[in-house]
């Protein structure tokens, strides 16, 4: 059995705190399609932030692809997270005076891997950027303005498409369609859904509605994978 995602015996605590993450063991099979629930203050951008490694847990292992991001310096975690996961933060992270599509386009000038995906599908990355903004709503003049100039929820699905674009193997959501009232939600999860599994990517998406399960292979409570009580203020 592949896994995009495992865990070992992880425990992670910022500096002076309790125990935030004690996850004894946990996987993601590849392709699958998971929904990670958990209320504020239960550690979701925690484990977020290690599983893009940006923090290092104290003690365990996180392995996505079979890589385990401990036996990785900085910067290869950086280029690791840059060529194999598309990520969708809760804040965007959109480039606020560069267009909706070159904010798409950013995900290939990082990454020589997803620029390869792109070249192997025979078309360039801007057809496929515009395809994905299409696909998700943005008009052609959307398109080319400015992030800043978008609404909230059209500046989600930009960051939607730059996280697809490349067809990254694994791709992270922060609470994604928090910004969107029910049908433009469900729509949202739908199309993400069906553009990941055109790419063969693992999805793992982390909110706090669990009413979302019903669009996912497998739901999974933070809780019951934490054995760690409470959170902190930076989960």
């Amino acid at each position: 059995m592949a896994y995009a995602i495992e865990i070992d015996h992880l425990a992670f605590a910022w500096q002076g705190g309790q125990l935030t993450l004690d996850i004894p063991h946990w996987q993601v099979e590849t392709g699958e399609s998971v929904l990670l629930r958990g209320p504020s203050g239960s550690g979701k951008s925690t484990l977020l932030s290690l599983l893009a490694g940006v923090n290092l847990a104290q003690q365990g292992n996180v392995s996505l692809l079979d890589q385990s991001l401990s036996n990785l310096s900085g910067r290869k975690r950086d280029r690791f997270r840059a060529d194999h996961i598309g990520y969708i933060f809760q804040q965007f992270n959109l480039l606020p005076y560069l267009s909706a599509l070159d904010n798409v386009l950013l995900a290939t000038q990082f990454s020589p891997k997803r620029r390869q995906r792109v070249a192997e599908s025979g078309q360039s990355a801007e057809q496929l950027a515009i395809q994905y903004l299409q696909r998700l709503g943005l008009s052609a003049s959307q398109q080319q303005q400015a992030a800043a100039n978008l609404s909230v929820g059209q500046q989600q699905r930009v960051a939607a498409a730059r996280a697809l674009l490349g067809a990254p193997e694994l791709l992270i959501a922060d609470e994604p369609t928090s910004a969107l009232d029910s049908d433009r939600r469900d729509d949202f999860i739908k199309l993400l859904l069906e553009l990941s599994e055109q790419n063969n990517t693992t999805v793992l998406f982390v909110t706090h509605d669990a009413s979302l399960g019903q669009y996912f292979n497998r739901h999974v409570e933070l809780s019951d994978i934490n054995r760690a009580a409470g959170g902190s203020p930076h989960a």
